[in-house]
């Protein structure tokens, strides 16, 4: 149930090597649509009858009891699981590489199994995004490494037993759940302990929240391996500016958006040409080596890997450029993801637009200022009516309209209309940047299709 989604549809691939899988979303899903060739048996809606002749049903966080196909399931006594039973149960004998976080797992999950892969491991995958270089989220593969997004909604990370956790970093968030930072940092803790000895902790030394974690773990899991990554100086694993020695006898390409040199323990050292723009994705690609090195994996083979690495879909996405405006999709939906996002494609000379969309009421109203802080970095702004997500009702009050005042912006009330918002703002040589884990990129795609009927003056 919730096959559509970038979570369950992943699940649902690697359930498919132990018996017949069917599912049921709101609509057509690409992720859910992909899984048919595979002989997955796909619905458009919800409906008690297809459950019929199921063992298990598995459902996503966002459907409960009142949904006609679990109230079906408990009246005729058919075991309903939720994300993190499918997880445990996908997890037994393997060697789980568990990427955990506020901001990041996507790409550092990817970043990492696409590593793997490359060095002759072939991972089996569980991603929140489409690889830009497989065009798929999952994968079964014929070695013991799973590579997972361990989400931390919903508490779902504390279902896994990692040989390997990474942890970017930790931001309050899902206040729904975890009203203070404290019960969010717990939630962390819960993860980190569920490493059984003689497994590895990686945590990003540049995030105040992960680095805090490491130290509790190093006084509190004894048996595990603690490793810290980052251009913090005592990182275990440190994250330089590469110079010329560096790329001595490299050809480099003039693609590639950073040029870092990555030092670690044992003297292992290698030199990363990123083609994903930002700093954030610098730190995301040193935690997917660090913790490739811990499943044992070859460095070097490793760092080619990562420089080949093409992103996923959503993450800083090019949809395209017409009329010399260029649209980029983005998942952000946090403030410092935001901020993250604007300063990746930010360039001098160059007008960074924004069209965010929030998501969920209760998150928008937890961080208010801080995204209103966060959207004023962009030149100009436009606010689409908060994402009415399954895990909420929609927004009641004015809370997008109010939005748009405090960060100076214009309101839109629904993704239709921010695009042709966006057509009348935008200008040749501007990036537009569309943010939100809703249904926001709509207004990129409309956008370009706008500007193709009337390019900007």
């Amino acid at each position: 149930m919730g096959i559509g989604g970038a979570g369950m549809s992943a699940v649902a691939r690697l359930l498919l090597q132990h018996g017949e899988v069917s599912g049921s979303d709101l609509g057509r899903w690409p992720l859910s649509l992909a899984l048919r060739p595979f002989g997955a048996t796909v619905h458009e809606s919800f409906d008690a009858a297809h459950i019929e002749g199921a063992d298990i049903v598995v459902r996503s966080s966002a459907y409960r009891e009142d949904n006609v196909e679990v109230a079906a399931a408990l009246a005729r006594d058919v075991p309903v699981w939720r994300r993190h039973d499918a997880w445990r149960f996908l997890a037994k004998g393997k060697r789980v590489l568990a990427v955990a976080g506020t901001h990041g797992k996507t790409t550092t999950t990817a970043m990492a199994w696409a590593a793997l892969r490359a060095a002759g491991v072939d991972a089996s995958l569980i991603c929140g995004a489409a690889l830009a270089d497989t065009g798929t989220n999952a994968h079964v593969g014929t070695s013991d490494v799973l590579v997972i997004e361990a989400d931390e909604y919903d508490r779902a990370f504390h279902a896994l037993e990692p040989m390997v956790a990474i942890v970017t970093n930790v931001d309050h968030d899902h206040v729904d759940l975890f009203p203070t930072p404290d019960d969010y940092m717990e939630a962390f803790r819960v993860f980190v302990s569920g490493i059984p000895r003689g497994g590895t902790l990686v945590a990003c030394a540049d995030d105040p929240g992960a680095r805090a974690l490491a130290s509790e773990a190093l006084l509190r899991l004894a048996g595990r391996t603690i490793r810290t990554y980052g251009t913090w100086p005592r990182a275990n694993w440190r994250v330089r500016p590469a110079d010329m020695t560096d790329a001595e006898g490299i050809a480099v390409p003039q693609s590639r958006h950073s040029w870092v040199t990555v030092e670690g323990p044992a003297r292992v050292s290698a030199l990363l040409g990123l083609q994903v723009p930002g700093d954030h994705n610098v730190l995301n690609a040193a935690a997917a080596f660090a913790a490739a090195i811990a499943i044992g994996a070859d460095p070097q083979r490793l760092a080619q890997a990562l420089s080949s690495f093409r992103g996923t879909s959503r993450r800083l996405e090019y949809l395209g450029t017409v009329g010399g405006v260029t649209v980029i999709d983005d998942y952000a939906h946090h403030p410092v993801e935001i901020r993250a996002s604007i300063a990746a494609v930010g360039k001098p000379g160059t007008r960074v637009v924004a069209v965010f969309q929030p998501h969920t009421a209760s998150r928008l109203g937890a961080f208010f200022e801080e995204f209103a802080s966060a959207l004023r970095l962009a030149e100009a702004a436009v606010i689409a009516e908060t994402f009415a997500s399954a895990r909420e009702e929609a927004d009641g009050s004015s809370g997008a309209r109010d939005l748009a005042i405090a960060a100076r912006a214009e309101y839109a009330r629904d993704p239709h209309e921010a695009a042709r918002a966006l057509a009348r703002i935008a200008r040749p040589g501007d990036t537009v940047l569309v943010l939100g884990a809703g249904d926001i990129r709509v207004a990129g795609e409309r956008l370009l299709e706008l500007l193709r009927e009337a390019p900007p003056a």
